[in-house]
């Protein structure tokens, strides 16, 4: 019988994540135990699980706000050193989207002698250019499943503990954005395989209708400061993985989407190209952690 822990990411959202705590346990297949990493800087998520009286969560206060990358680097150690032998990692906001998600995925964990990743949604890394590549969805309806390069964020990441214990982690500086990138490249450049189920991706297509979705050449982007995040942390990945040819065109391009946004107007395309620039004089001085707020 496989060990399965868990451990969720949470700032700030009590209520949301009580019901993402349900959504977990109402599995086929719940964990035998859940950490709750807690970035928040109040106790309101410490006394809300602490109603629940359910044994099988234990409660971790960070004491700041490490970002994602920073909790989920915490959460893995902790589940590892609880004897887990496949590890959930999962946000506040985002819960299995089927009720038999874990069940699935560990069944497809022998698919790959090498297997040290699984997740229900997945995609090819482009490591020269540093961009995401989306998987067809005509290959999905050929086989049962395939290796990737990096699991989805909020797609039922489940870690072997063979991959913690060889001392493969998220790195906690990046804080925020393509911390699970960060993860499954190091982890496949240690020998693991990343596995996703393709009924499970064709699923989570169709529920939210991207069956045929082709990702748009450039758009306008809501929230900057992701952009900032996306930009620098990739950086500091083609750095960590001696990608030099992806360091190349990544800065090529930024500088280009830097100009290109002005076509939206003065004003969005001055505050893009003063978050592109500043992710880039971050990077060259060697700046991580949380930098700039995300709202």
């Amino acid at each position: 019988m496989v060990k399965l822990g868990a451990f969720i990411i949470t700032y700030n959202r009590p209520s949301t994540l009580l019901s993402t705590i349900q959504s977990i346990f109402s599995q086929t297949y719940p964990p035998d135990f859940l950490w709750v990493i807690d970035n928040s800087n109040n106790l309101e998520t410490d006394h809300a699980i602490a109603s629940l009286l359910d044994p099988r969560i234990n409660y971790h206060r960070m004491g700041f706000n490490s970002g994602p990358a920073g909790a989920a680097a915490k959460g893995l150690e902790l589940c590892a050193r609880e004897g887990a032998d496949w590890i959930y990692w999962g946000d506040d906001n985002d819960p299995p989207f089927r009720s038999d998600c874990f069940e699935r995925l560990l069944a497809i964990r022998d698919a790959n002698p090498f297997c040290g990743i699984l997740g229900a949604v997945g995609h090819f890394f482009d490591r020269k250019k540093g961009v995401i590549k989306r998987i067809q969805t005509r290959l999905l309806e050929r086989k049962e499943w395939i290796e990737v390069d990096s699991i989805a964020g909020g797609m039922c990441m489940l870690v072997s503990a063979e991959v913690v214990k060889a001392g493969v982690l998220p790195d906690k500086e990046l804080f925020f954005g393509f911390e699970e990138l960060d993860f499954c490249l190091k982890a496949s450049r240690k020998g693991y395989a990343l596995v996703v189920d393709c009924k499970l991706f064709l699923e989570a297509r169709k529920e939210t209708g991207r069956l045929e979705f082709e990702r748009p050449v450039y758009q306008p982007k809501k929230n900057l400061a992701r952009e900032y995040y996306s930009l620098r942390n990739l950086l500091f990945i083609s750095d960590s993985l001696t990608l030099n040819t992806m360091r190349k065109r990544l800065i090529g391009k930024w500088l280009a989407k830097a100009f290109y946004g002005y076509r939206y107007g003065l004003g969005y395309g001055w505050k893009n190209m003063r978050m592109i620039f500043l992710a880039f004089w971050h990077y060259f001085r060697g700046v991580k952690g949380k930098t700039i707020g995300l709202s």
